[in-house]
């Protein structure tokens, strides 16, 4: 069926995702928040850290302020 590659925080190092060449995925790394773009290619694997779109820092910023 394929080979299964292991793909893990760029930033951090912490294990993260498991897939076959030719997937692509989205998430995020619960050690460090970093938002992560992983695709999965027949040779290894590629990891991308995305940025945060305004509209999630602006939703970032009111659930911190919810906190206080």
């Amino acid at each position: 069926m394929g080979d299964i590659f292991l793909a893990s925080c760029p930033v951090c190092g912490r294990s993260l995702f498991k897939g076959r060449a030719t997937s692509y995925i989205e998430g995020g790394c619960p050690k460090c928040k970093t938002y992560l773009a992983v695709t999965f290619l027949r040779d290894g694997v590629h990891v991308s850290v995305m940025e945060k779109r305004s509209e999630d820092a602006a939703s970032e910023q009111a659930t911190v302020l919810m906190k206080k």
